[in-house]
């Protein structure tokens, strides 16, 4: 992919923020769209701005000129559970009105990470890319929306969306309040106050990823030729390890770390109505996708990181 000027909302976010490091060492010029004030360390060009404010947004596409859009911007599970009203406003209407912006600005093409919540229960044990999609929690259900709405500009208006299904993803920065915080904190806890107490059962076991190899799968896709495209929504697959295996990795590597388990039934019956296993087949078909880290190699790299 030629050097290009992406523009990410959600440019304060956990994916966003990890990914500008890597697109900027690339050699794009990056743009980041967010609410709160900017980092004054951070060398990129920043504007604050709700993503719900359609006329705001159209004004910083026609200034900037992206030749993309990573859309970042949402509300998460806790948080619209919380309040739904909003979560409809920034993760639905924002959606929408970017997407008009992007067409009234000539933007030809957008990337947005869905998630393991827009599928829901009961789920077979490998769920296909066409697994029908009813979500039972809004954070899934805009996600899903959201994915309906790029495929409709796309075959309708020709803009080049893109998307994947990311699994919970295991980061530093996982926001606490995401009811999937628990596959990160429980090593970030672990390593810096040695006490992690799980909210889920031992054997809950969503799809998991790290978050290094989500960065290198959005560049993969993003950077793929269009004609080699056989969807616009992939599935992700890397692991499924169990909460008690997760534990049991932390307990291998930071002995002295007090891990325990007091599940909450509604987180529980949220992340339980998750996928346990994706069938990725055309990710790694159309543009070369395959993880990089299994539960162990995971497991040491976070753990020294955060050493």
């Amino acid at each position: 992919m030629s050097q290009e000027t992406i523009l990410i909302t959600g440019g304060a976010g956990n994916l966003a923020r990890q990914l500008t490091d890597e697109l900027a060492a690339a050699g794009h010029r990056i743009v980041l769209v967010d609410l709160p004030p900017a980092d004054p360390e951070s060398p990129h060009e920043y504007h604050v701005a709700d993503i719900g404010d359609r006329e705001r947004i159209e004004s910083i596409l026609a200034e900037v000129r992206p030749d993309r859009v990573l859309h970042f911007a949402s509300l998460l599970s806790g948080g619209s559970e919380d309040d739904r009203t909003r979560a409809w406003r920034v993760n639905v209407d924002g959606a929408f009105g970017l997407f008009e912006a992007a067409l009234a600005t000539d933007v030809g093409s957008i990337f947005f990470p869905s998630s393991v919540a827009a599928y829901g229960s009961p789920l077979p044990e490998v769920v296909s890319p066409d697994q029908p999609q009813w979500p039972t929690g809004l954070y899934g259900v805009t996600k899903t929306c959201v994915e309906r709405l790029g495929i409709y500009y796309h075959q309708r208006f020709g803009l080049d969306f893109r998307c994947l299904r990311l699994p919970v993803v295991v980061s530093r920065f996982a926001p606490p309040g995401a009811a999937s915080a628990y596959a990160s904190r429980c090593f970030v806890e672990a390593a810096t106050t040695h006490q992690f107490t799980f909210r889920v059962r031992p054997e809950t076991r969503p799809a998991l990823i790290y978050v290094k190899d989500v960065i290198a799968a959005v560049r993969r896709l993003i950077e793929a030729p269009s004609e080699e495209l056989t969807r616009r929504v992939y599935n992700l697959q890397a692991l499924s390890p169990t909460a008690a295996e997760i534990s049991s990795a932390i307990s291998r590597r930071v002995p002295e770390a007090e891990l325990d388990f007091d599940p909450d039934p509604e987180t529980v019956q949220l992340i339980e109505s998750w996928p346990v296993r994706f069938d990725d087949t055309a990710a790694r078909s159309d543009w070369g996708w395959a993880p990089r880290f299994d539960l162990d190699s995971l497991a040491d790299d976070f753990l020294e990181e955060l050493a």
